[in-house]
């Protein structure tokens, strides 16, 4: 959540972190819990495109830690 992204920025501050990279949810594991016979508990958890990270790019920048994804 954006909240959430809140709190980690306060916290990479706290650390001087200055930068991060934000990695989208992707689905492609899912086929190799159906090989290993092992439920996958993201199903039905849908993908993330660069594009819905930007107002999560945002809050960091908005707390000086270089953002990019």
């Amino acid at each position: 959540s954006l909240e959430d992204a809140e709190k980690f920025a306060t916290l990479f501050n706290s650390l001087n972190i200055d930068q991060v990279q934000l990695l989208p949810f992707h689905q492609f594991g899912e086929n190799k819990y159906r090989l290993l016979n092992r439920k996958y508990e993201m199903d039905g958890v849908n993908a993330l495109h660069p594009e819905d990270l930007i107002d999560y790019q945002k809050v960091f920048l908005n707390h000086h830690i270089n953002c990019y994804f």
